[in-house]
């Protein structure tokens, strides 16, 4: 059975660590808050150039690990 820490994130817990709404969240990045309710809802990936994805990590407060993470084994479009 995983331990607690061997949970892996979700988009949403990345995004609840950072104390923001998904509104808020996506304002903050420039992305609608439907793109991230369904980064949430797993039924999407973000995109973008190494740059905006180097920034997405700025904004969840993690590492480029952590965001692989969360959203690894997601195979569906890309938003």
């Amino acid at each position: 059975m995983p331990k607690e820490s061997d949970k892996r994130p979700t988009p949403a817990d990345l995004r609840q660590r950072t104390g923001l709404t998904q509104v808020q969240f996506a304002g903050l990045i420039g992305k609608s808050p439907s793109a991230v309710a369904k980064w949430e809802a797993r039924s999407a990936l973000p995109r973008g150039t190494p740059s905006e994805i180097k920034r997405l990590c700025e904004a969840y407060k993690c590492t480029i690990d952590e965001l692989i993470e969360a959203f690894e084994g997601i195979d569906i479009d890309s938003e």
